[in-house]
């Protein structure tokens, strides 16, 4: 009984320890009037952590934006899932706030070896903002390229719209985005 009780911690804590091994991501990403670097990290099986900085001036007008992410990402073959909420801060010329965004991303599988393709995106809504911003979304479509063990190549297109108080609804970055991420 003891004897059992100790391989299974052993195989849990091995588990964790892998786990964790390769649970450190960084990805920089730009485009035309962008850029962008995010990081993340394994927390909990299943549960990743991440924080991000991305900024523009597609819009004419300088946007910085700030945010830190809590994710559910289960396991699926040939799908990568992740679920969960994500509190952006926003300072823009029409105005500064932030919100608890709620979204995703999905990431399937192609014919194509190493080749994924997928999509994310993120609303946050009235009742979850504060400041000067009313609402905000964003949404994005990528391919992504495995050029070797957790490291990936990608290009896609990134889409961020907020409305703000008195200052209306206003497409804070629209266009193409290229980038790479690392895993450790």
């Amino acid at each position: 009984m003891i004897k059992s009780f100790g391989l299974v911690l052993s195989s849990a804590g091995l588990l964790l320890a892998g786990q964790q091994a390769m649970a450190l991501s960084v990805s920089a990403s730009g485009g035309p009037h962008s850029q962008g670097i995010e990081a993340s990290q394994t927390v909990f099986p299943t549960l990743r952590a991440g924080v991000g900085y991305f900024t523009s001036d597609d819009s004419g007008e300088d946007a910085d934006f700030y945010s830190g992410s809590l994710m559910f990402t289960p396991y699926l073959p040939g799908i990568d899932l992740a679920v969960g909420g994500r509190y952006q801060y926003q300072d823009t010329a029409y105005g500064d706030g932030g919100g608890l965004g709620l979204g995703g991303s999905a990431f399937v599988d192609t014919p194509i070896p190493l080749t994924s393709v997928g999509g994310y995106g993120f609303y946050t809504p009235k009742g979850l903002s504060h400041g000067d911003i009313e609402k905000s979304y964003e949404y994005g479509a990528q391919a992504r390229v495995n050029i070797v063990s957790q490291t990936y190549l990608y290009g896609g297109y990134r889409y961020y719209r907020t409305e703000f108080d008195d200052r209306g609804e206003h497409t804070l970055h629209s266009g193409p985005t290229f980038g790479v991420s690392i895993g450790f």
